[in-house]
């Protein structure tokens, strides 16, 4: 059980690498302030969960998968990605990162790319398109002072160029980017923002507090955060929800100009 908790944050040193955990990091918000904005973020979950149960529609029947030549190498080269972070991960000491969203993300699109089309695989993907832009924050406010071992440091942009820029435009092309949903249709984003917040507030959260590791900067704000102070959360309620409605229909925008039609459009 030592070697098991040595493997899973005995290498995480706050000292060494400040706003990644620690007492005073744990200690940053209250305890009234960190229920409150549990209560907020559930609140809006809710309201969300209403909407988009009552709006969400899919295809009636499974897309047709395209050509996918490129399907198992990129399979193949994502899941060795994933394996060469959980290594980097046991060996330093960090294996409790891999909570993540950005690891959660790989590993998503890891079973997209062994799946085939169905309506089950697609509502996934849908949301997905949503929830890649956790990818692009970690692209434009890296926060890479932990990766220390050799190569780690280029495994972490290999690893996020693939999630955000390469997977999952792929995934829309062999699948038809008629599949994705309408514009004007909000309820997967409504669906990815539900899941963001289950993941942050109710599985990081409490292991964070448990282990005094700052998963995702749930306890404590990043030193690169603009909003950093007492209510960095209570912003980034309101700013991640806007960034998961507005960024999701972005890149659905940006990828429907860029990738060929089908001759269903």
């Amino acid at each position: 059980m030592a070697t098991f908790w040595e493997a899973l944050y005995g290498g995480i040193n706050p000292e060494e690498v400040p706003g990644h955990g620690g007492a005073e990091c744990v200690a940053y918000l209250s305890n009234k302030t960190k229920i409150f904005e549990t209560c907020l973020s559930t609140t809006i979950m809710l309201i969300a969960s209403v909407y988009a149960f009552k709006r969400f529609s899919l295809p009636a029947k499974p897309p047709p998968e395209g050509d996918h030549f490129w399907k198992g190498p990129l399979l193949a080269l994502l899941s060795a990605v994933l394996g060469l972070q959980i290594g980097y991960k046991i060996s330093s000491g960090q294996l409790l990162y891999m909570l993540n969203p950005c690891h959660f993300l790989t590993i998503v699109e890891i079973y997209l790319l062994a799946s085939k089309p169905t309506r089950f695989t697609l509502s996934i993907l849908r949301m997905l398109v949503h929830y890649v832009y956790c990818a692009l924050v970690a692209i434009v406010f890296p926060e890479t002072g932990g990766r220390v071992l050799f190569g780690e440091l280029v495994e972490y942009w290999v690893q996020h160029i693939l999630i955000f820029a390469v997977i999952p435009p792929y995934l829309i092309h062999i699948w038809g980017v008629h599949n994705l949903e309408p514009l004007n249709d909000w309820s997967w984003a409504c669906f990815a923002g539900i899941v963001f917040g289950i993941q942050h507030h109710y599985v990081m959260q409490p292991v964070a507090i448990v282990s005094h590791v700052n998963l995702n900067f749930i306890l404590c704000p990043a030193t690169k955060d603009p909003f950093r102070g007492p209510h960095y959360r209570t912003w980034a309620v309101f700013h991640q929800t806007a960034s998961l409605l507005i960024m999701g229909k972005l890149y659905t925008i940006v990828v429907k100009l860029i990738l060929p039609k089908s001759k269903k459009e």
